[in-house]
């Protein structure tokens, strides 16, 4: 998540595959977690035009970066886009980024500006969100269409502190009954664009 303030702007996330979110959803709730809510978010990544390959886009050095344009709707009917960047600060670091995040009035809008400059885009993906807090951690357990289920915890902290961060949610983790090898060692999208990334006929 994007929103805060400059000093914690390095956003540290650890995700893992999950097979059953409902075991899941009630250890959060029995470890004194809060419900924040059900979301149904729709993403599209967009890479520069020249682009034609997962491993050109794939964020492994320093200053390399992921463009994303999401639209989401609570399941009060509340919808919002919003455009997002992360930016590698590690190399071959996919659990730490320097994040930032701005709402847009309108997706198709959005869309437009990227495709009429120098992007386009490659990998869509859509997904059904239940979003919790716990003990400071944004936790995040999804349901993505096409691939299965997926927890994603979630801080924002500041740079130089992000081993410490990294070792709480890990911590966190365990609590919570995921066992180590369930961990993604980039990210669940990573792991989707794997099998779709280039392949998809995104419309916009």
């Amino acid at each position: 998540m994007a929103n805060h303030s400059t000093k914690e702007n390095i956003e540290v996330e650890i995700r893992a595959l999950v097979e059953n979110i409902s075991p899941l959803q009630k250890a959060i709730i029995s470890q004194g977690g809060k419900y924040h809510g059900e979301y149904y978010l729709h993403d599209i990544y967009f890479c520069r035009k020249e682009y034609t390959q997962l491993k050109e886009v794939e964020m492994n050095k320093v200053g390399s970066y992921g463009l994303r344009l999401r639209k989401s709707k609570d399941y009060g009917g509340k919808r919002e886009t919003t455009l997002n960047s992360k930016t590698i600060t590690k190399e071959d670091d996919h659990n730490a980024w320097e994040e930032h995040e701005v709402a847009v009035g309108d997706f198709v809008e959005a869309a437009k500006i990227l495709l009429l400059t120098e992007f386009k885009p490659f990998f869509e993906l859509e997904k059904t969100r239940h979003h919790y807090v716990l003990d400071g951690f944004d936790i995040f357990v999804e349901d993505i269409k096409d691939f299965g289920c997926c927890i994603e915890v979630e801080i924002m902290t500041e740079p130089g502190k992000e081993t410490s961060a990294k070792n709480k949610i890990l911590t966190l983790l365990g609590r919570l009954g995921i066992e180590s090898d369930k961990i993604v060692p980039k990210s669940v999208t990573n792991l989707i664009m794997h099998e779709r990334a280039f392949k998809q006929s995104v419309e916009i």
